[in-house]
């Protein structure tokens, strides 16, 4: 239970036993703009390959505000002086941070990040959505002001300006390390009964301190000791990347998902989601947008698979793209291959986009890539509580694993095609084989 706050009321929750909630985030809960959250999957289409990966972006969003809670009280343990403040303003910040937990995919589009750029275009990103949404929305801003907290403030850790003191909270949420990953590993990994993402979450909740930095402001650190724990937790989301959002099938209908946006855009047949995406002046008009959905975009799923459409056929998993080409190893090869057999296809009277498409995505295991910033600061300072806590480096300096696998990502290079196109495709993949084998057999002739 959060002992600074000592919240009212509890739910049952598998990742943390129970989530404890105020009254005024349980009234936040209760509006139909947060219960939307129930009709947007939290892993989309991923429920055709873990058919237990039903779960949604509400669930998640509890679970962060829960995730958070922890990992502040945790910091707030291992850095006593904090309490020097006031017990009132260690309330004040925990609430702040609570409520942009809570509320941090509360401008999300259905189907995730697969929709957003079709619904929002180019220039705007659910973050902005979800900003709009404390600032405007009434029932949530009024909830957030009762606690003599600016709806501003929040909407600003989401996405946003911030004082030093408020970036210091935005890191509870979004950063390298933070609730939000902490809670969708475990979440995710479980709902889809899968280990990849697992990790010692206890552990990893207490590797943070605040120190002060060169510049006398409050900086995030981790100790020394708990180092494993939080290579743990990279390592989780690496294999958790290539199995879950990454898995092979899963980024087909993924890939089959945004075809059928760009379809339904084409026909100006997409949906009404109720927003006007201006990035200078966004509008919303939340009597619609709270009945937008995944159902939303399912009911107009249904009835183009009735009218014929293939994509819709697809994600109404009446049929599925099929892998012809599948590497994950970075290498000269394997990018000439990729290339060349797009070629072929393209060759063979295939069309990408309509015939075949290609998925090219570099998954590092973790985005340290430098030890000091532009300041010279280090990057993730490492802190020793066997020398009073004081800074012996960064992070790529005290660990091995992270040092080496820096700047070495997996590289996904994958090719599907339709069904309609399999045997097309075959052919030319046969003899796209055949000539490969072939250079290889005369580079290796004149070798000898």
């Amino acid at each position: 239970m959060n002992q600074l706050m000592r919240p009212a009321h509890r739910i049952r929750d598998p990742i943390y036993g129970y989530i404890w909630l105020t009254d005024a985030e349980l009234k936040i809960i209760d509006t139909p703009i947060f219960q939307r959250l129930r009709r947007i999957g939290q892993l989309a289409l991923t429920k055709y390959v873990y058919p237990t990966a039903e779960h949604s972006r509400f669930v998640h969003s509890l679970g962060v505000l829960q995730a958070a809670t922890n990992i502040f009280e945790e910091v707030l343990r291992f850095n006593p002086e904090l309490r020097e403040g006031g017990k009132n303003d260690l309330q004040q910040d925990l609430q702040l941070l609570r409520f942009a937990a809570l509320l941090h995919d509360i401008g999300h589009m259905p189907f995730s990040h697969a929709a957003e750029k079709f619904f929002l275009g180019e220039d705007i990103s659910h973050e902005d959505i979800g900003k709009y949404i404390i600032q405007n929305c009434t029932e949530i801003s009024n909830e957030i002001q009762k606690q003599n907290i600016s709806p501003n403030a929040v909407a600003n850790l989401l996405k946003g300006k911030q004082t030093q003191a408020l970036a210091i909270l935005k890191k509870f949420i979004s950063d390298e390390f933070d609730a939000d990953r902490a809670d969708f590993l475990l979440r995710d990994s479980y709902f889809c009964g899968v280990k990849y993402g697992e990790y010692d979450y206890i552990r990893y909740a207490g590797s943070f301190r605040l120190i002060d930095n060169e510049e006398g402001e409050k900086a995030f650190a981790i100790e020394k000791g708990n180092l494993h724990a939080v290579e743990a937790f990279l390592l989780a989301r690496y294999h958790y990347y290539l199995q879950v959002p990454y898995h092979r099938t899963r980024k087909g209908y993924d890939i089959v998902l945004e075809r059928y946006f760009r379809d339904l855009t084409e026909r100006n047949h997409l949906p009404d989601a109720g927003v006007k995406a201006d990035k200078s002046n966004p509008e919303i008009d939340f009597e619609r947008f709270q009945f937008f959905d995944d159902y939303t975009i399912f009911e107009q799923i249904k009835k183009d698979m009735d009218r014929g459409n293939p994509w819709a056929k697809i994600l109404m998993r009446q049929d599925r793209l099929h892998p012809i080409f599948d590497t994950e190893k970075e290498s000269e090869g394997n990018e000439n291959d990729f290339l060349d057999l797009q070629e072929e296809l393209d060759s063979a009277g295939l069309k990408k986009d309509q015939d075949y498409f290609t998925f090219d995505k570099k998954v590092e295991v973790h985005k340290i890539l430098e030890k000091s910033d532009e300041k010279g600061e280090s990057v993730y300072p490492v802190v020793d509580k066997n020398n009073d806590y004081k800074m012996i480096g960064s992070i790529l300096d005290h660990s091995s694993l992270l040092e080496s696998t820096r700047k070495k990502p997996a590289h996904l290079r994958r090719i599907y095609v339709t069904t309609f196109s399999k045997p097309m495709a075959e052919k030319a993949l046969s003899n796209f084989t055949q000539r490969i084998e072939a250079r290889r057999k005369r580079k290796k002739e004149g070798e000898s």
